[in-house]
């Protein structure tokens, strides 16, 4: 800069023979005096410090991985745990006056600013255990975390209650950030830049649908459908529906069905006859595995059920061709198919070839991705016909977002399988 003054007669500073002047750009000339312009005035004296210079006690913050904060990221998932790094200044390890650790406050917030919303504030409690079960139980909120050698290292698992902020985002994410204060310093947003937040995606899980198409010699109501099968996965859960033949004694309250038409589900009754029109529900190639393991059907993987249907027909009766269907889907979505799964094996209710009167292989499964959010037409009845609207099915999550799903044959149809 350059000190100009500018006046309508003379003006005259007196100055010491040793001085300093506080320019970018500075010229003297000297006679008898030395004469100095300024446009406001000429003061002696060191100057006034600039606001922007003054000393702040947060000079850095971001998201990692890791508890040493060398590994930084700006994207996570669900359920992961992540580490929030503050850097400071000037601020003691304890506080003079308290004579306790000092702290700095902290508020995490997913910010809403690309929608032009206020920021939500979220609240982030202690996870202790609880004394006598053991399990996890909510804790205090933190707002304040301790310094030590102007660092701050911040554990947090990001839970699944953040899916509700995601989903009232309408979006596929949330941006994590802190505001920070320390004495009169406050609201510091860290990390300083909002491309530096932290993006939280939900988790993905891969769907795996198997479709057996019934074998080109059925015929009647096998051809129809009867004689092949549709099952799912929800990542290595497995589950399935079929009928249970088996003349026997049934618990109505088990099934949550009134099987003698009594107007109650609390007897034990004896069906004589159970037929694909009208059975008892069970997992069907899930129970084959089951047995052949010697575990219950809700513990077979969908590991267990691939090796089990690419054996010989003559050990699996599997003799149709198979495919696989694999896509992904949301944590959240993950969780209504697999609650709507196992709802179902607690009661598993009637197994019908009529829509009206009960569920089947096919309808199972089509409710199950229904309940995730997938579309599945309701008039979709058969495997032939589940297997051509699973070609539609697109991905949701962020790494295969909007992929179409993807299909396989893992089992042709066995050439030496004849009916009867």
């Amino acid at each position: 800069m350059s000190i100009i003054r500018i006046t309508e007669g003379e003006n005259i500073t007196a100055i010491e023979q040793n001085w300093t002047v506080f320019t970018d750009h500075f010229e003297a000339y000297a006679g008898n005096n030395s004469h100095f312009t300024a446009k406001n005035g000429t003061f002696i004296g060191e100057p006034k410090k600039d606001k922007s210079e003054e000393k702040k006690y947060f000079v850095e913050g971001w998201w990692s991985s890791d508890a040493n904060g060398k590994n930084r990221i700006i994207e996570a998932f669900i359920e992961d745990t992540v580490y929030f790094n503050i850097i400071t200044q000037s601020i003691p390890d304890i506080d003079p006056i308290t004579k306790k650790p000092s702290e700095i406050a902290i508020q995490l917030y997913d910010d809403d600013g690309s929608w032009g919303n206020s920021p939500d504030p979220i609240n982030v409690r202690e996870v202790k255990k609880d004394p006598v079960t053991g399990k996890d139980i909510k804790g205090d909120l933190i707002t304040s975390k301790t310094v030590t050698g102007n660092r701050v290292s911040y554990s947090l698992t990001l839970n699944k209650g953040l899916v509700s902020f995601i989903e009232e985002d309408a979006g596929d994410e949330i941006e994590l950030y802190f505001e920070c204060g320390y004495k009169n310093e406050r609201n510091v947003k860290l990390p300083a830049s909002s491309a530096n937040y932290l993006k939280v995606f939900e988790k993905e899980i891969k769907i795996t649908v198997l479709v057996e198409l019934p074998h080109s010699k059925e015929t009647g109501w096998a051809a129809k459908g009867l004689g092949g099968h549709t099952a799912m996965a929800i990542g290595d859960r497995y589950f399935d529906y079929g009928p249970d033949n088996r003349p026997g004694t049934y618990s109505e309250k088990d099934y949550d069905v009134d099987f003698n038409g009594d107007g109650d589900k609390d007897d034990d009754v004896l069906l004589r006859n159970p037929s694909f029109e009208n059975a008892p529900g069970r997992p069907w190639w899930g129970r084959m595995v089951a047995q052949g393991k010697g575990i219950q059907p809700e513990d077979v993987k969908l590991n267990d059920v691939l090796s089990f249907v690419l054996q010989h027909w003559s050990i699996c009766n599997v003799y149709g061709e198979v495919h696989k269907i694999e896509f992904y889907a949301k944590g959240s979505q993950s969780e209504k198919m697999i609650e709507w799964w196992e709802e179902r094996y607690k009661h598993l209710k009637i197994y019908s070839v009529w829509p009206w009167k009960g569920e089947q292989c096919t309808t199972a499964v089509k409710t199950a991705l229904q309940e995730g959010g997938f579309y599945i037409p309701d008039e979709t009845q058969k495997p032939s016909g589940m297997l051509s609207d699973l070609k539609g099915v697109l991905s949701t999550t962020k790494n295969h977002f909007l992929e179409r799903a993807h299909e396989s044959i893992i089992k042709p149809e066995s050439s030496d399988w004849n009916p009867n």
